[in-house]
């Protein structure tokens, strides 16, 4: 154990009132007599390691939500928890959220959306190296997690200490990397991930366009569904000329900035990887987005969590081909300086600190 962190861990306390072993002790007492027995142990293990103990650390101050999946929810999920301590921790870390706001969340289809403690940087490359994220709405019979293409609905809730905690019949999975999510037939986007993997951005022919975006740190990708391919035949007279087709795919991207759907609105200005001006509108049927005066497209789904960012689905390609060198790079920068002084929200992401997100 590093010096700083026995420091940290001696110190609290008295900075506290409890120390965080107390805390935890606690909270796995609470969680068998609520009869959530499996996660009980799973959270016990955090004592195991110097970095569950962190977690236990961030748990005892502040307000928190703990995403609580029941004990039939660890039977029917692939896991093994008594595997190494770092894959519990991380596991555990994504069902927790910073600060207890659920109670604000919106009716679907809006999205609200809270920063989780996991940051571990095998799985997460967002900008700032921020924590990945959890999506979440609320339908006639309460809240349900959006995660990885299903609905996990919230059946139980209950409260210990300074933890809202929201009991879940399923494990949730951490967001995957673009490639993996494009290829999810559940979204419909199974034809993109053909045609970003099929064109060659590097003179030796070994990159390809997927793989930049793949390996971007914080990205937004508008993706057009499976049909929106199919009959834009813009496309098919594009594919001789590379140069074309990868302009015309950057102006469905948000380099270096993870835009979700709560950030659609309000003013907020946004510059597409080709260096070309976002809009959005709002109307009775929905939201829609358009690259530099092009078509509008109807965001069919959004906030599609992935490693390095988040995809939104859209019914059409954004017929734009033009390029703004300068702008693009004038926005990455921009995004780049912003991200390095970015704090961890307590709140709704992507929703300004005074803006309620509704009930």
């Amino acid at each position: 154990m590093s010096f700083i962190l026995l420091v940290l861990l001696t110190l609290l306390p008295a900075v506290f009132g409890q120390s965080w072993q107390q805390y935890l002790d606690g909270l796995v007492q609470a969680l068998n007599t609520d009869g959530l027995t499996t996660l009980a142990s799973a959270s016990a293990a955090l004592n195991s390691s110097s970095e569950g103990q962190l977690v236990a650390q961030s748990l005892s101050a502040g307000n928190w939500t703990l995403f609580a999946p029941n004990n039939q929810a660890f039977s029917s999920a692939p896991i093994n928890l008594t595997s190494d301590p770092t894959s519990v921790r991380n596991l555990l870390s994504y069902h927790v959220v910073h600060g207890n706001f659920t109670d604000q969340t919106s009716s679907y289809p809006k999205i609200t959306l809270g920063r989780t403690l996991l940051n571990d940087s095998s799985l997460v490359r967002l900008e700032g190296n921020e924590s990945q994220v959890l999506a979440w709405s609320k339908g006639g019979k309460g809240i349900f997690v959006l995660n990885n293409g299903t609905i996990v609905p919230v059946v139980n809730k209950t409260v210990y200490q300074n933890l809202q905690v929201l009991v879940i019949g399923s494990v949730l999975e951490i967001p995957q990397n673009l490639s993996d999510t494009l290829a999810n037939s559940t979204y419909d986007i199974t034809t993109l991930a053909g045609a970003l993997s099929s064109i060659n951005v590097s003179t030796d022919n070994s990159t390809t366009l997927l793989n930049v975006l793949n390996n971007a740190r914080g990205i937004t990708l508008f993706a057009p569904n499976n049909s929106a391919i199919a009959t834009a035949n813009c496309i098919g007279g594009l594919l001789p000329n590379t140069t074309a087709l990868i302009a015309l795919f950057g102006n469905h991207v948000i380099n270096g900035t993870t835009v979700y759907s709560p950030a659609f609105t309000g003013g907020n200005n946004y510059t597409s990887a080709s260096g070309e001006p976002f809009a959005f509108k709002t109307n009775s049927s929905g939201v829609y987005v358009s690259s530099a005066g092009s078509n509008w497209a109807h965001i069919m789904r959004s906030d599609i969590l992935t490693s390095n960012g988040v995809v939104h689905v859209i019914d059409s390609v954004l017929l734009d081909t033009k390029v703004n060198a300068s702008a693009a790079n004038s926005a990455y920068q921009s995004a780049t300086s912003l991200a390095a002084s970015m704090t961890t929200e307590t709140g709704p992401v992507g929703v300004a600190p005074t803006t309620s997100v509704g009930h």
